[in-house]
């Protein structure tokens, strides 16, 4: 057990860091983009392009029919040796988002009128220099973003390449990157509309071109429906529709009572928190949706899938102790940093805020692992209670302790549930849960003396202490991890 553990968690660690420096990529280029759409174009272009990225966005959550999660597991239940089914599978997911992806274009071109007034506001565009065609440029990148990452990703996930994945979402990111400051460069706010379709084009050409070493294009792209396929598909397509309709709404419900309580400037304040959240979550979670999503799909409730939940779990609780160490160590630097001085007052949301991050990363893996097994009622009930939870709690926490109330209730829910996932974990018991136990107690431990120190402001020494030692943990549990020979996993037949 131990041996192939190790053997696993080296796959996690190569996801990781893929995952990782994907990530960064998308950082790097989107802090750089948006200085320079934010010093060109002005706070009214910045305005317009907002509208025009959330009327792209709105559009793919539409004509995906969120069916990349469905064609991954549907992929590893198949298996790759049964390739008349997986074809079945392929044209199945293909002609449904081509067909919606039409069928949302040809309506967005009837009534472009109706749909630009909608978005961007009655007469808004007569003072400036966009017009429809621009905002239709906008429309056409739909398709094209909905067959890379509402079809395709799911392939390159199901298939086991992540690694191509990787490098395709990195092409394309340093392309779109190029293309929109040279686009906006020469035309401004029109090339910044039109700089939207070219990123969705070299999305898909990137993808096309790294695609055809996971599956031939003749079976991705075909046209056919088989109902069993859609049935399987539509399942997980509404599971992920309302799971991911969830946090949002929560988040909004919440904020809209912050406001009412404390003003519009707190809950700029609160946002810093989330932000942060939103900013280093996808350097951790890599691993978990590029490698241990796809596993779990293929073994099943096996031991093989077993070790992968052990490994997903060991990693993510390691790094994301780290990184919220040195979060809370810094914090007094990174966010004037990333924000102004204005918004120091939001520091002292972080300590509570990263403590209760700890409880949701030690329950996200199960989370994962549910979906993996393709227990939909059980990912979607998970989601559900986080949630309401967070709700209740922060509702309940803010007249009692103000504005930490939201981030405490947040927390608490994901206390609650990194104690069902472990009641789960121990009551399945394997060889490695004393160990894995053990990891998620340190981490712990380490979590909430640095949170108390953070939230008193005092001990800086030994704030600095913590964040040397456990980057240095990090480091070489990692570095201890690549070392160790790597045995491929099993290789589905018919795989290139």
């Amino acid at each position: 057990m131990a041996g192939n553990t190790e053997s696993i968690f080296r796959h996690h660690w190569k996801a990781f860091f893929s995952g990782g420096l994907l990530s960064l990529t998308r950082l790097a280029t989107g802090f750089v983009r948006i200085k320079y759409v934010a010093l060109v174009l002005g706070t009214a272009g910045v305005g317009f392009l907002s509208q025009a990225v959330q009327l792209q966005l709105l559009g793919i959550s539409i004509a995906s029919l969120s069916m990349a999660i469905g064609i991954i597991n549907r992929m590893g239940a198949i298996k790759a040796e049964n390739r008349e089914r997986e074809r079945r599978l392929f044209s199945t997911a293909f002609t449904s988002e081509f067909t919606a992806s039409l069928t949302l274009l040809g309506l967005a071109i009837v009534w472009s009128g109706p749909l630009t007034n909608a978005v961007f506001g009655a007469e808004a565009l007569v003072h400036s220099p966009i017009s429809s065609l621009d905002v239709l440029a906008v429309v056409f990148s739909v398709p094209l973003s909905v067959i890379a990452s509402g079809y395709l990703e799911g392939v390159f996930f199901g298939g086991g390449r992540y690694d191509l994945y990787v490098r395709a979402s990195i092409w394309a990111t340093v392309l779109g990157f190029v293309s929109t400051l040279t686009m906006i460069g020469i035309w401004r706010l029109p090339g910044a509309f039109w700089s939207i379709f070219a990123s969705s084009a070299f999305l898909l050409g990137a993808f096309l071109t790294f695609i055809r070493r996971v599956r031939p294009l003749g079976e991705l792209f075909r046209f056919g429906f088989d109902w069993s396929e859609a049935n399987a598909l539509i399942r997980f397509s509404v599971v992920m529709l309302v799971s991911g309709a969830l946090v949002p709404t929560a988040r909004l419900w919440v904020q809209r009572n912050v406001i009412g309580s404390f003003g519009i400037d707190a809950n700029g304040l609160l946002q810093v928190p989330f932000a942060i959240t939103a900013y280093y979550t996808p350097f951790l979670t890599s691993a978990l949706w590029g490698r241990m999503h796809p596993a779990v799909a293929r073994f099943g409730p096996t031991p093989e899938g077993r070790r992968e939940l052990t490994a997903a779990l060991r990693l993510t609780v390691g790094m994301a102790t780290s990184a919220i160490v040195a979060i809370l160590f810094l914090k007094d630097f990174l966010v004037p940093l990333a924000y102004s001085r204005a918004f120091v007052p939001a520091t002292r949301l972080l300590p509570a805020q990263l403590l209760g991050d700890y409880f949701y990363f030690v329950a996200l893996p199960f989370t994962v692992y549910a979906l993996g097994l393709s227990r939909l009622r059980v990912y979607l009930a998970a989601w559900l209670a986080y949630s309401v939870i967070a709700v209740v709690a922060s509702l309940a926490l803010i007249p009692v302790v103000g504005l930490v109330g939201v981030p405490m209730g947040y927390g608490l829910s994901a206390a609650i549930g990194a104690i069902v996932s472990l009641g789960w974990f121990v009551s399945h018991r394997d060889e490695g849960m004393l160990m894995t136990l053990a990891i998620i107690l340190g981490g712990l431990i380490v979590v909430a003396t640095q949170s108390l120190l953070a939230w008193r402001g005092d001990h800086y020494v030994i704030q600095g202490c913590i964040f040397i030692a456990t980057s240095l943990a990090a480091v070489c549990g990692l570095w201890s991890s690549r070392a160790q020979p790597m045995a491929e996993p099993p290789v589905p037949a018919g795989t290139p």
